[in-house]
């Protein structure tokens, strides 16, 4: 039956599968597949994130930086936000 999602056939060393095994567990999952999958999504999320802030840390001068450091970051996490969700659209 033809499916509009992709498959991804992945074989990896016995310590990796060994540590899939234990998130398994952990995670109360029951399949290596939705294991797999939800650790991609996570790493993707992450790397979403660090990206952003890569780029923001990139863009923004000295003064920018030390005024997000006296203020606790919580104008660098508005505008991560502000990137993150111009990223979505």
């Amino acid at each position: 039956m033809p499916s509009d999602k992709k498959r991804i056939n992945l074989t990896v060393p016995d310590e990796i599968y060994e540590q899939l095994q234990v998130y398994k567990a952990e995670s109360g999952i029951s399949s290596d597949a939705t294991a797999c999958l939800q650790l991609v999504v996570q790493q993707l999320k992450a790397y979403r994130v660090n990206q952003a802030l890569l780029n923001l840390l990139q863009n923004s001068s000295v003064e920018q930086l030390q005024q997000m450091a006296s203020e606790g970051l919580n104008e660098g996490v508005n505008e991560l936000h502000g990137i993150l969700n111009k990223d979505k659209t």
